[in-house]
């Protein structure tokens, strides 16, 4: 097991250590895919959400229900990035009442794509690209779940996902509260990778900036380690803990 999850402060990912493959690797595919075969088994098994799924992975499957209710076209068209092989995709799917009204699109690595493309063959409703897509139709949610924290130019990001004009911004799994915005050092396996640690207002004046209001805020509890624990980092000086992440919900502002 490793001693630290994160180590070192820096002020950008330039000045980060990491190599190796990290969250391109085929341990991580393997992981993801085998992961995926489980929830497909436990959805075929009993048609609910599995307990498997996290909070973190709830919050999305009640706002496509909500956002298709009160929608003009009785659908609703998601765009996830960083959606993995497709955990939220069948999270919403199983959700829902009518697993027909959701359209998905997940932005993800080259080799998550492929693996994704294999195990969702022939579902028509759900799409897998490896860089954002130019053009999707009538995009109702933008979702980024434990993603942001890893883009070297996350402001570029949410600007870029803000040109799809959805109705909503979710940012889920945000290791984000009142302290200042660094980078680190992730540890994973034999991979260093490049990580930010942000200022949680610094993120909400820059959805402003872009026309998104915060509409919904909650911490976010996650398992590290083997538990359900604050993000351990007791190897950082105490201004620099973040304690939980959060949650992050950003309805676009009206004209």
């Amino acid at each position: 097991m490793i001693e630290n999850i994160w180590e070192g402060i820096y002020d950008s990912f330039d000045q980060c250590p990491g190599h190796g493959q990290g969250y391109e690797s085929d341990r991580w595919v393997r992981q993801e895919t085998e992961r995926i075969h489980s929830l497909l088994q436990a959805i075929k098994n009993d048609g609910a959400i599995p307990s498997v799924v996290s909070y973190r992975m709830n919050l999305l499957p009640l706002l496509a229900a909500t956002t298709a209710v009160n929608s003009k076209k009785n659908k609703v068209t998601i765009l996830d990035f960083g959606g993995g092989l497709g955990s939220t995709y069948i999270s919403v799917t199983a959700a829902c009442a009518n697993s027909q009204i959701v359209d998905y699109h997940i932005v993800e690595s080259k080799s998550i794509c492929r693996a994704g493309k294999e195990c969702f063959k022939g579902n028509t409703h759900i799409h897998f690209y490896d860089h954002l897509p130019e053009k999707i139709q009538d995009v109702d949610i933008v979702c980024l779940c434990s993603s942001i924290q890893y883009i070297k130019d996350w402001q570029g990001l949410l600007k870029g996902v803000a040109e799809y004009d959805p109705q909503y911004v979710l940012l889920a799994d945000v290791p984000a509260g009142d302290i200042p915005t660094y980078a680190t050092v992730q540890n994973y396996y034999e991979s260093k990778i490049p990580y930010w640690f942000f200022d949680v207002n610094e993120i909400i004046r820059m959805m402003s900036s872009i026309k998104f209001e915060l509409l919904f805020r909650s911490s976010c509890a996650c398992t590290y380690l083997g538990k359900e624990q604050p993000m351990p980092q007791a190897n950082f000086p105490a201004e620099y803990r973040v304690g939980n992440s959060c949650n992050l919900l950003f309805n676009r502002a009206q004209e």
